[in-house]
């Protein structure tokens, strides 16, 4: 019996494997559509696009046909798309650090503070909706989390931040600075698989006066095993090429690190951007291999629940293409 009991649980659990597999090609396959479809529907360029068109007819026309025929799915050769590609990363910062490193936080860093002299290719991104989003994502931030601190200060005597795959986190430094300096009942660490950035981030952090309330740690944070539990997690920009079921698999993970009564805050790409945006996301994708699996409101808050969290709502950048999702960690004794 109970070996037939074993037999009918392992029959389950391929099920449920194989039923999640299908999910999440279901959901690529949605997901592949959407883009289709959104090219197809916006044949128009953005402002930002005929700008770009036309500097580049004046020194480069021929790299703007190329761009231009990609976009609308128009067949080139293999000799001219490299062509293309050559170009874009000779003659643009932001594209040839995505290029090399899609999720590299030089990306944000570039649109936070700008490029003095940006070439016409830099001065597209930096202008155009997708890239001032981003920016707006961390003001958007950097308003919402002094308003989620103060309401568990009023609760706890010390609160204590992680933020996982930070980068310099420029994030917690400005709020930091702008509201808690000194005040060491407030404090974070910063955890981060590239030393370079978080380098950059104890500079920053010096600079604003408030490095000894961060420590910034090397590492994976999956594997990181804080000494003391978390009051609130950031996770900022890491789900967004993620699948489903790879989403839920790490809020999990993540759950183990926040405290009971935590906060986690948690950002998605949202079906948004695509939209209103086609051109930039085509351009990244196709140069950088850019993938993003878009998620709203409901199928982020889904992913939470699916986690194990209680979802608290969520936030959104001035123009929508980020949704920012809270959550309480649901613990069962």
């Amino acid at each position: 019996m109970a070996n037939l009991f074993y037999c009918w649980q392992k029959l389950l659990s391929r099920v449920g494997l194989g039923t999640k597999l299908i999910q999440n090609e279901r959901k690529k396959k949605e997901n592949n559509k959407l883009e289709n479809n959104e090219l197809k529907k916006n044949t128009n360029f953005s402002p930002e696009a005929l700008q770009l068109f036309k500097a580049l007819e004046k020194e480069a026309p021929k790299i703007k046909d190329l761009l231009i025929n990609s976009y609308k799915g128009i067949p080139t050769s293999p000799e001219v798309e490299e062509e293309v590609y050559n170009y874009c990363v000779t003659h643009s910062v932001i594209f040839a650090v995505t290029t090399s490193n899609p999720g590299t936080s030089l990306l944000t860093e570039f649109l936070y503070e700008g490029i003095s002299s940006p070439s016409p290719l830099d001065n597209y991104f930096l202008q155009c909706k997708a890239g001032k989003a981003v920016k707006a994502r961390l003001l958007a931030i950097e308003k919402e989390l002094p308003r989620i601190i103060e309401e568990y200060l009023s609760t706890r005597k010390e609160i204590i931040i992680g933020s996982l795959g930070s980068g310099p986190g420029r994030d917690i430094i400005e709020v930091f600075s702008k509201y808690y300096r000194n005040n060491f009942s407030v404090k974070a660490i910063l955890i981060d698989k590239d030393k370079t950035v978080l380098e950059r981030g104890k500079r920053m952090a010096a600079i604003k006066k408030v490095e000894n309330q961060i420590e910034f740690i090397e590492g994976n944070f999956l594997k990181y095993k804080p000494p003391r539990k978390f009051d609130i997690v950031l996770l900022i920009g890491i789900l967004c090429p993620l699948t489903f079921e790879t989403c839920i698999t790490i809020l999990k993970r993540i759950k183990k690190t926040l405290k009971k009564g935590g906060c986690l805050i948690a950002s998605n790409i949202s079906e948004k951007m695509l939209k209103e945006d086609p051109f930039t996301y085509h351009i990244m994708k196709w140069g950088a291999n850019w993938k993003m699996i878009f998620k709203n409101e409901k199928e982020l808050k889904k992913i939470f629940e699916k986690a194990g969290y209680m979802w608290r709502g969520c936030f959104s950048d001035a123009y929508g293409f980020h949704i920012i999702g809270k959550g309480i960690p649901r613990f069962y004794f």
